[in-house]
């Protein structure tokens, strides 16, 4: 796959799996909160690029250890799963707000990624492509569109988005690209 490819799957895969996640909604009700929109924005995508860091580094160690036959079937089952988990999952799987701290947003967003649908899915993107900055960065991108677009939504619409319903839209895209893998890799 051609690095331009590849950074556009890896934009479009962390962002539809950030739609409605915790980490996103977390960074929206912080930077409605304390008024801090930017700086929240800054500090959330400062968090998530610092795990994925860690994924794409994992990721790439992996590739070079690992049949890529398998781990690129295991990488389509994972972004399977993880539609399938946001569609399932129950409401009010919230964490608790930090409140009033760019540092704390920071390590908010660090905790909560860890193991995460959207570092899993940085960390399968890396297994899979043989470019890992690509895939970080788009990744980064990827969370970094959502994040903007979940705020600037959320300071004008406020209460009136049942996100709940945007993550299950979500999650079923993320089905669909698991199957698409899974039949790509199959007929390759």
């Amino acid at each position: 796959m051609d690095a331009l490819t590849l950074f556009l799957l890896a934009v479009s895969v962390v962002f539809v799996a950030e739609v409605g996640d915790k980490t996103m909604i977390s960074t929206i009700i912080l930077a409605i909160e304390t008024r801090g929109f930017v700086g929240v924005l800054v500090a959330s995508i400062a968090g998530f690029t610092v795990a994925n860091v860690v994924a794409v580094l994992v990721g790439y160690a992996v590739r070079l250890v690992v049949d890529l036959t398998i781990a690129k079937v295991l990488a389509a089952a994972l972004f399977f799963a993880i539609g399938l988990w946001m569609i399932l999952r129950s409401e009010g799987e919230q964490s608790r707000v930090l409140k009033y701290s760019l540092i704390a947003c920071f390590l908010m967003v660090f905790l909560m990624e860890m193991g995460d649908k959207t570092q899993l899915s940085v960390f399968s993107l890396t297994t899979l492509y043989e470019n890992p900055l690509v895939v970080l960065t788009g990744g980064v991108i990827g969370y970094a569109l959502a994040n903007s677009i979940g705020i600037i939504i959320a300071k004008y619409l406020g209460n009136r988005i049942d996100w709940s319903r945007v993550e299950k839209y979500a999650g079923l895209v993320m089905i669909l690209i698991g199957i698409w893998l899974t039949i790509e890799y199959l007929t390759h």
